[in-house]
């Protein structure tokens, strides 16, 4: 894998962990301003959802890339070989459907919630740049399992759940 998809899946794994740990914070500070102090934190509601929002979307690139998604393997011990080749290309590919579905319609929501000038109610966050964010960021997960299918493709030998080699952590 080239270094920059290594760091920017590296990136993306750090700033989603600091944004789950500043969540995490932050519902801290909220309750306890709201039942000790009467005094809840301004905007946390939005700025949670917003939180999730980016952990999410942030590290389904990272999750397609490293195909470690919830699976369910009932079927994986009696598959041979060109079976679960064909099961990970379908899912692959799937994966560039979905994903490049789901990257248009977001940004085509976008478009009519920026039209709209939609904002968040307490803090006033224009929504359609978070659907933006969202569409790109969904345009790079398809981007990702269409290089999956073609490493699937190509060079199967490389992808360690073909090999049965395993993993070796960050990638």
């Amino acid at each position: 894998m080239p270094k920059i998809a290594r760091y920017a899946g590296t990136l993306a794994g750090l700033v989603s962990g600091v944004l789950l740990l500043a969540t995490a914070l932050l519902t801290l500070a909220d309750v306890v301003g709201r039942n000790f102090l009467n005094a809840p934190v301004p905007g946390a509601t939005e700025l949670t959802e917003l939180a999730l929002v980016a952990i999410t979307f942030l590290l389904y690139p990272r999750v397609a890339w490293r195909d470690t998604h919830i699976s369910v393997d009932l079927l994986d011990g009696i598959m041979g070989p060109r079976a679960k080749w064909l099961q990970r290309l379908l899912a692959a590919l799937i994966g560039v459907a979905a994903f490049g579905v789901l990257a248009w319609r977001l940004w085509l929501l976008g478009d009519r919630i920026t039209g709209y000038g939609d904002v968040t109610p307490y803090l006033r966050i224009q929504l359609g740049r978070v659907y933006y964010g969202m569409s790109v960021l969904s345009g790079v997960t398809a981007i990702v399992y269409a290089l999956r299918v073609a490493l699937i493709i190509v060079i199967p030998r490389r992808l360690p759940e073909l090999t049965g080699t395993p993993s070796k952590g960050i990638e």
